[in-house]
């Protein structure tokens, strides 16, 4: 599989959350909100101007802006 950005996923795309490469404390504040190692992503759609993107996770929508999304590894999954 493939692995990219959270932000290269295309709009209705799924992902599963490999690693997050941001500081500590955003590191912590995403995974609060269940954006967690090993758990599936969708990006569900853009704000207005292109940022935040929104995206869901465990039955939770997340806005995340692009330069925080950037440094989401995920590997894209079908389906």
């Amino acid at each position: 599989m493939k692995t990219k950005t959270l932000l290269q996923l295309q709009i209705g795309s799924k992902g599963i959350i490999k690693e997050i490469l941001t500081d500590q404390v955003t590191k912590e504040r995403l995974e609060s909100l269940g954006m967690i190692s090993g758990s599936e992503v969708k990006v569900v759609r853009n704000a207005p101007f292109g940022c935040p993107r929104i995206y869901k996770t465990l039955n939770t929508a997340i806005a995340i802006r692009n330069e925080t999304a950037n440094q989401v590894i995920v590997e894209e999954s079908h389906g």
